[in-house]
């Protein structure tokens, strides 16, 4: 039988957790057409860089939009006619104010509707450009296919804007702070170099499907991660003032909970315990019956019941 003398001490474990590589929520950058369109050709790929005015998509207008587009120049030039044959017939005072500010409102909007649509692309240069330098996170169309007003075509993520979603288990959660460092490292690519992020967020659910508490991490300008890359992250815990026994010295028991033995007066004490901060030597324990100095068994104790005699080796 060997025993240890349990401590009250600083102990420091590393959490391991994992998780992916995604955009900052909201942080997608969406590129839509105001107007009915049909795609011709898409010009990138799901993980491709594009700088700022890159081409994206080669598009053209859906027959239905063509008419639309046909219709506001064929309004606009007819009311571009009447607002001046009104006006003519106002000189010769055969027209009203009345219906000169009728025919000006009447251009006016037909103006504006054309505008809108050759604003938006329509009858302009067939190719949509990025108005930012990231990553293509998704392509939601494909060559040939109709796309309604306003339905997303592209989706592009910043560069600056990516971020690590780690799932954490709860018990784990005392490790995680926002604010504090840590590590990042891609897995399966050993060459690739660790990243030191902080934590931005611990959000205060459980995922229903991996039964994880979500955590957010911040990446320092100019990280290399991929998007949907797998990723580990490693964080130190450091437990103060805790009460901390060799690892040898802690048995589980049936009702899954801990257990460890004290030896007193040449008999043995059983004490069940919960587990707090632990690294491959040593484990924090908690319990009210246990103090600093107390003697626990580290070698033996498998063999032991509750009140044996015990003999100590020196």
């Amino acid at each position: 039988m060997q025993v240890a003398k349990l401590e009250r001490k600083t102990i420091t474990e590393k959490v391991i957790v994992y998780g992916s590589v995604v955009a900052q929520p909201g942080k997608t950058h969406s590129v839509s057409i105001a107007f009915e369109t049909r795609v011709r050709h898409i010009l990138v790929a799901p993980g491709q860089f594009v700088q700022e005015n890159d081409p994206l998509i080669e598009a053209e207008l859906s027959p239905a939009a063509q008419v639309q587009f046909q219709q506001a120049k064929n309004a606009a030039e007819a009311a571009r006619k009447e607002l001046k044959q009104t006006q003519d017939r106002f000189n010769l005072k055969l027209a009203t104010n009345q219906d000169l500010s009728a025919a000006e409102k009447t251009a006016r909007d037909a103006e504006a509707q054309l505008t809108a649509l050759q604003r938006a692309g329509a009858g302009g240069d067939n190719r949509i450009h990025s108005d930012i330098a990231g990553v293509i996170a998704k392509v939601d169309a494909q060559d040939g296919q109709i796309v309604p007003p306003g339905g997303p075509l592209v989706e592009i993520v910043a560069e600056n804007e990516i971020e690590v979603k780690l799932g954490v288990e709860p018990e784990d959660l005392s490790a995680v702070q926002e604010g504090a460092p840590i590590t990042i490292f891609p897995v399966n690519d050993p060459t690739a170099a660790q990243v030191e992020g902080s934590i931005r967020l611990v959000t205060r659910r459980i995922d229903p499907t991996t039964r994880l508490v979500d955590v957010y991490v911040a990446l320092p300008k100019g990280t290399k991660l991929l998007l949907d890359q797998y990723v580990r992250g490693e964080i130190q815990r450091v437990e103060e003032n805790a009460l901390v026994v060799p690892r040898s010295a802690v048995l589980p028991n049936e009702s899954r909970e801990f257990k460890v033995f004290t030896v007193a007066n040449n008999r043995a004490l059983t004490h069940t315990v919960k587990i707090g901060a632990e690294n491959p030597r040593e484990m924090q324990v908690i319990a009210d019956d246990l103090h600093p100095g107390d003697l626990v068994v580290t070698v033996g104790n498998y063999e032991l019941e509750d009140g044996m005699a015990v003999e100590i080796k020196k």
